[in-house]
């Protein structure tokens, strides 16, 4: 760098958990991808009649087709349509799995104010992510 700063080792692991987490859901994605497209599992929402649904508002749609909402998708990982979603929530919570990986080498320093301002962050995407907070999504 050129103002002779390094980046800190915290920054580094949060970088390298970042893209190892971050490929990883783009993997999935792409995987989930070809899995509803080649028909290699059973679908909730048949390929051929996807045209059918692009103009419809997301609750027409769900009560269109009986596509889970909310947490409801985890039991229909089973289904080609379902398995992409695994690739949306990983990269969803690339933040909080980097924020938890970091953490540890904050509380080793004895840094309070990170220790505090992680574990904040890292309790309220939770709450989000779960629904708790907004009657969920």
């Amino acid at each position: 760098m050129s103002n002779g700063t390094r980046p800190s080792e915290e920054q580094l692991k949060y970088a390298s958990i970042l893209q190892k987490v971050g490929l990883s859901g783009l993997g999935i994605l792409i995987i989930g991808f070809f899995v509803y497209v080649l028909g290699l599992l059973p679908n909730i929402v048949p390929v051929s009649k996807i045209p059918e649904y692009w103009n419809q508002r997301v609750h027409e749609f769900v009560e269109n087709t009986g596509m889970p909402t909310g947490w409801n998708w985890v039991p229909l990982l089973n289904h080609g349509d379902v398995v992409s979603f695994l690739g949306i929530v990983i990269l969803s919570a690339a933040t909080v799995i980097c924020m938890i990986a970091v953490l540890p080498s904050f509380v080793k320093k004895k840094d309070t104010p990170y220790v505090v301002i992680l574990i904040i962050q890292i309790i309220v995407l939770l709450l989000a992510a779960s629904g708790m907070i907004t009657g969920g999504h």
